[in-house]
Parts: C-alpha cells; sequence; structure tokens
C-alpha cells in the first residue's frame, strides 16, 4: 500500500508539472513582452526629443539622421521577439491554481468512490457475502432440499434419501429437522449405532453444545449396539474438548485413530489431537500421544451389463446406479457411481470416495452386495418397472477379483 501511495504521489507531480509549465512558460513570454515595450517608449521619447532639437535648431538634417539610426540600432538590439508569440494573450493564473487544487482532490474521491480500498482488506468470504451473488449458492441448496424433499413425499420409504436429508439439514445447522430426518431412517431400516449418533449429534448441537439427558441415553443406547461407532466416540470427544477436559478427548479420538474402522476422517482427528495437546501445552502440561498407522481403504471393481433380453425396455438416455450396500445392517449405500443404459457394458469402481456420508463408508464393513438398477425415475432405490441385477455377498477387504453384474431382472 506503500509503494501505492508513492506511485499516486509522482502522478499528481507529473499531472502538476503539466498544468504549471505553460503558465509559467506564458508569464515569461509575457515579461519578455513588457521589456520589449518598455524598449519601444523610451525609443519613441528620444526620438521625440531629437525632432524637438532639430525644430529648435539646435540639429541639423545630417545630425538628426544619424543619431535617428543610432537609436534605431539601440531599439533593435534591445528588443527580443523570436520566443514571442504570433498572437499574445495574457491570462491571469487562477486556472493552473484552481486545476492543482482539483487534480489531488479528484484523485482521492475516485479512489474511495471505485477504488474498493476496504474491500482489498475484507476477508474473502466476507466479501462473498457482501456481493449480490452471494446467496446464490444457499438458494440452490434451499432448491435441492425442496426437490428431496418433494421426492421423499413420493417415495417416504427411501431409507438413502431421508439420510441424505439429515446430512444436508446437519450442514445448514437446521438440527430439528436433522433430527426428525435421521429418525425417519431409524424407522426404516431399524435401530443401528450409526443412525442413533447421528441423532446424538443433532441434539448435542441443537442444544448449544451440551450433553442433555436425551443425548446421554442416545449415546448409551449406540454404545451398547457397537462400542467402538465412530460417530458416536467422536462425539464424546468433541464434548470432552469442549469441556475442557482435554486428556479426555484426546483419548476418544485415539481410541478411533487405533481402531480397525477405516471409515473415519484420520487428518481431522490427528489435527483435533494435534489442538488438544497445544491446550495441554498451553497449561503446562506435556501430553505425548503415540503416531497411529492408519487403515487401507476399500475399493472393488464391478462389471455391469444389460442382458439381450431386456435392452429394448430402457432408452440409451436412462440412468443406471451401481451401489455396493451391507450385507447386514442399514441397507443405505456405500458407494454409488451414476451411469446411463448407453453407457453398458462397462466398468466401474467403487472406493470410500463414493460414500454418501463420512461414517458410511464401503471400508466400514466386511461384506456387501453389488446391485445395479436401471432406474426409470432417475432416482436413488428400487421400484416398481425398473430393472436390476445384484451379486451377494463379497468380501470387501483384499478383493482384487472382478465382479461381474448382469441386469437381467425386471423389478415387479
Amino acid at each position: 500500500m506503500t509503494l501505492f501511495w508513492i506511485l499516486v504521489a509522482l502522478i499528481t507531480l507529473a499531472s502538476l508539472l503539466f498544468i504549471w509549465w505553460p503558465a509559467l512558460k506564458q508569464r515569461q513570454q509575457t515579461q519578455a513582452l513588457d521589456r520589449n515595450a518598455q524598449n519601444v517608449a523610451i525609443f519613441k521619447e528620444r526620438l521625440s526629443e531629437l525632432e524637438e532639437e532639430r525644430k529648435q535648431g539646435n540639429l541639423d538634417d545630417e545630425n538628426f539622421e544619424s543619431l535617428k539610426r543610432e537609436l534605431e540600432l539601440n531599439l533593435l538590439q534591445e528588443v527580443d521577439d523570436s520566443d514571442l508569440p504570433q498572437l499574445r494573450e495574457e491570462r491571469s493564473l487562477w486556472l493552473p491554481v484552481g486545476l492543482s487544487l482539483l487534480v489531488p482532490v479528484l484523485a482521492v474521491y475516485l479512489y474511495l468512490q471505485w477504488g474498493a480500498s476496504t474491500e482489498l482488506a475484507m476477508p474473502r468470504q466476507q466479501q462473498q457475502a457482501s456481493h449480490p451473488d452471494s446467496g446464490h449458492d444457499m438458494q440452490g441448496i434451499e432448491q435441492q432440499i425442496a426437490n428431496l424433499e418433494a421426492r421423499l413425499q413420493e417415495n417416504p420409504d427411501n431409507s438413502q434419501g431421508w439420510f441424505t436429508l439429515g446430512r444436508t439439514y446437519m450442514t445448514l445447522n437446521r438440527y430439528e429437522e436433522a433430527f426428525n430426518a435421521f429418525t425417519r431412517v431409524g424407522e426404516l431400516v431399524g435401530e443401528h449405532a450409526e443412525i442413533l449418533s447421528q441423532q446424538a449429534q443433532a441434539i448435542y448441537f441443537g442444544a448449544g453444545h451440551r450433553v442433555t439427558p436425551e443425548v446421554e441415553a442416545i449415546i448409551k443406547r449406540a454404545l451398547e449396539l457397537d462400542p467402538d461407532d465412530p460417530g458416536t466416540i467422536g462425539l464424546l470427544g468433541i464434548s470432552a474438548y469442549e469441556s475442557g477436559q482435554y486428556v479426555e478427548a484426546i483419548e476418544y479420538w485415539q481410541r478411533l485413530l487405533r481402531s480397525d474402522r477405516p471409515n473415519i476422517n484420520r487428518e481431522g482427528l490427528q489435527s483435533a489431537v494435534a489442538q488438544a495437546q497445544e491446550q495441554l501445552r498451553q497449561q503446562g502440561i506435556d501430553y505425548q500421544v503415540q503416531p497411529v498407522e492408519p487403515a487401507a481403504s476399500a475399493e472393488l471393481t464391478v462389471a455391469v451389463a444389460l442382458a439381450p433380453e431386456l435392452a429394448a425396455k430402457a432408452a440409451p438416455d436412462t440412468t443406471v446406479f451401481v451401489y455396493a450396500q451391507a450385507v447386514q445392517g442399514p441397507r443405505m449405500p456405500l458407494a454409488v457411481a451414476k451411469l446411463r443404459v448407453s453407457d453398458l457394458p462397462t466398468r466401474v469402481v467403487l472406493n470410500d470416495a463414493m460414500a454418501m456420508g463420512p461414517m458410511m463408508k464401503l471400508s466400514s464393513v466386511d461384506q456387501v452386495q453389488i446391485k445395479a438398477t436401471v432406474s426409470f425415475s432417475g432416482t436413488p432405490g428400487t421400484k416398481s418397472g425398473d430393472l436390476t441385477g445384484v451379486v451377494s455377498p463379497i468380501a470387501v477387504h483384499e478383493n482384487s477379483e472382478l465382479i461381474n453384474v448382469l441386469i437381467d431382472q425386471q423389478v415387479q
């Protein structure tokens, strides 16, 4: 910013030079004109005196002409017309003075109006929030929620849709609606620790980051179903950290890192552990932890084809979903790939990057079923009239074999 103002000052000085140079030049010319006028006046006065002397008989014609030529020569030597303009007009200095004051004032005014100096120091998030288009993304999310809600009204038994809606509500801090959505998922797929932990999180954050009796009851039930459920253990770590129990928080998060559950955000947990250690160091406590080796992620390669006898039943642009579901537990997809009938036959790779949520990944289970569905509605889930094929059970970990799925059935 200092360099910027130096440049502004230099540009302003250059502007003033352009303004004052003609004015000063004209003034010099005007002064030269005044001197010449004085010389001419003196010449005329001396010539009058010579003429008077000749009238009185003090000078004869010869001496008069000689003195007159001498005066003319002196006048030519004294008068300098080399720098005089052909058209001379004496101007006052009000214009350059006025412009000298106006230029810096106008420059500052225009900078404040259009320079956006305050916006340069504004954080990017704040600039986006103040931009007239900043609400477009939020409007798009709200529209997606409205579309999903409309589809769930038509198909209220879509557990995957309710789970996605609940996670979206959590992102938007709409915790009560998120809790209701996860409750609906539980009603459809049964009582599972993964779903209970989502409900507990919705209540915890909705209650201002407090562990209410209802949260305690849900956590207790989730741990009975799965003592190492990542969502539940992670919530306990967050609660301990926010209450200042940093050692306890580290132990919860280290417990997750030591587990064989690959469906956890290890980088996030390691960052949280480091923050808790820093808090302890500020209290004079040097709490060391042992590094934990990350678990391997899962990946399955699937060859998908449509039976020839069903090929005429689906248009080339009809949507095809290929997804993996746990053999035991919630039927929510753990990994999903979206294709079109025109893509078949083809191969797809299902892995943790295709998970519907951070707690429901392919690597979180030992066995899955691979299902491929030609969806005439274009939405996930199998409906009457859709074409489908399934292979089960498939071992998830250390499975390098090609899995062949043939879509050869029509749902009745």
